[in-house]
């Protein structure tokens, strides 16, 4: 006790660091603020101007350190807080006073100096904006398009496989046209050439005629003057009828031997064309046919029943060959309109010797159970492995498969096309309509031909049809006989072979 008589006591402050007469005085403040609020506004203000003032004085009188005390960063803390300080308060004083849009304007001209800035242009001289005259045209007179008188005989559904020119007036412009292919137009446009092979052939012919009689004009080449002459007399054909997928196929094969005698003398040009076009025909078309027939000739016993529709020359040559080889079968031949080719393979298979049976398509259920095969020529055969014929090939496919008949088609490989088709609509070849109305084996005109001028008849002549690979048993090409599906194997090794 007699230790702390002479030491003095310090006051203790609690946690918040203050003593009991500093809270007592600060209490007393708040009740004056109560009573006065007004006041105490006034000195809350004068006191955040005073404190304003302090930061300001305070970061302008930082007091310097001497450069050996403070680092290199130190400093330049320091000098980068009072640049700051100094923006705050010339921008804090200019903007009190401001209303927004004068804050707006300000922010635009401040944008717009710096672009003038970055163009290297002087604010005073900004440059001046381009007036651009608008002319005014004249008023435009709009052509009033005359719609086309819709025919009502047309189907709808195969719209686009008529043709708008009419069939009388087609064929009028036939200038640069070779004389051979204009006999031939008129002779596709009449029907009186019909059947793939036999197409192709006088195809062929005409192409060798053009090549014998062209003279190449001076400063021309012969190959390309003779690709454009040819080309116009394949149009002038397209625009008579369209053309076969054989004849397509021997014009691209012909096309590929011109274009390789581009590199031989003038004198070869010709016969080395010439020849391409003999060998062509002999090793796609005849051979191929005779190995065609040595394979299906196999397939064919004595006392046989074969039947066939229409007429095609490859089978015809088949038929006539195992009837030479002392073979005794019969032959039911089925006809349908409007052509009526069966009647000239009729004639045919009589003068050789061959007992044939006629009928028309209606009566093919009747005729069936007699068949023991059933043999069909083909005017393609597509990549999906469907098989365009001449109408009608596809019902005949249809009743075979019905009474458990095999389907042979005999088609040689240059007839094998690229194209893909699932039904007779999209591509076809349309025939002329009145050729359904008139029956040439009655002694009286047609009863159908009165209804002609009927609007609710609406008449369809399709030339071809397509068959389903399901309907078909095998197809004989020169190479073996193949499935349906062996379409685009066939098709990639004859390219790789080109």
């Amino acid at each position: 006790m007699e230790k702390n008589k002479g030491t003095t006591v310090a006051p203790k402050k609690n946690a918040d660091g203050l003593t009991k007469k500093e809270r007592r005085a600060l209490k007393v403040q708040e009740k004056a603020k109560q009573e006065q609020p007004g006041e105490v506004k006034k000195g809350q203000q004068q006191q955040e101007q005073q404190s304003k003032k302090a930061q300001k004085t305070s970061a302008s009188e930082v007091p310097k350190a001497p450069n050996s005390q403070l680092s290199e960063k130190e400093q330049r803390r320091l000098e980068w807080e009072k640049k700051l300080a100094e923006q705050k308060g010339e921008s804090g004083e200019k903007t009190e006073n401001l209303s927004k849009a004068q804050l707006r304007a300000k922010r635009r001209d401040q944008q717009e100096a710096q672009r003038l800035a970055k163009t290297n242009v002087k604010p005073e001289q900004k440059p001046q904006e381009k007036v651009i005259e608008v002319k005014k045209l004249p008023p435009t007179v709009k052509k009033i398009e005359k719609k086309k008188p819709i025919d009502a005989n047309r189907l709808q559904i195969v719209n686009h496989l008529y043709s708008d020119v009419p069939s009388e007036n087609k064929i009028v412009n036939y200038k640069n046209v070779h004389p051979a292919f204009v006999k031939l137009g008129v002779q596709y446009r009449s029907k009186k050439i019909l059947g793939s092979n036999t197409r192709c052939r006088a195809l062929l012919l005409a192409v060798k005629c053009l090549i014998n009689d062209l003279q190449t004009p001076p400063k021309q080449e012969f190959c390309r003057y003779l690709e454009s002459t040819l080309k116009s007399c394949v149009d002038y054909l397209h625009m008579c009828r369209p053309l076969a997928v054989s004849m397509t196929n021997a014009l691209r094969h012909f096309k590929n031997g011109l274009h390789q005698a581009e590199s031989l003398e003038d004198s070869i040009k010709k016969e080395t064309l010439l020849g391409n076009i003999d060998t062509y025909v002999a090793d796609d078309i005849d051979k191929a046919g005779e190995a065609i027939s040595l394979t299906v000739n196999k397939k064919i016993n004595t006392g046989d029943v074969i039947l066939t529709y229409g007429c095609s020359s490859l089978i015809t040559r088949i038929l006539k060959d195992a009837h030479e080889a002392g073979k005794q079968f019969q032959v039911i031949i089925v006809d349908g309109r409007p052509f009526l080719e069966g009647r000239q393979m009729l004639k045919r298979l009589v003068q050789i010797g061959i007992n044939c049976s006629y009928v028309q398509i209606n009566a093919i259920s009747y005729v069936m159970s007699l068949a023991t095969t059933v043999l069909l020529g083909a005017h393609a055969l597509l990549t999906n492995g469907y098989v365009k014929s001449r109408i009608g090939t596809a019902q005949v496919a249809l009743v075979a498969q019905a009474h458990n008949k095999p389907v042979l088609v005999c088609c040689e490989t240059y007839k094998f096309s690229e194209q893909v088709l699932t039904d007779s609509f999209v591509y076809n070849e349309l025939g002329d309509s009145d050729a359904l109305l008139s029956m040439d084996t009655l002694e009286e005109s047609s009863p159908l031909i009165s209804s002609r001028a009927d609007a609710n008849l609406q008449i369809l002549n399709l030339l071809y049809d397509v068959t389903p690979p399901d309907l078909i048993t095998a197809v004989v090409t020169e190479f073996a006989i193949l499935p349906c599906s062996s379409a685009p194997v066939v098709l990639r090794i004859k390219s790789e072979f080109k």
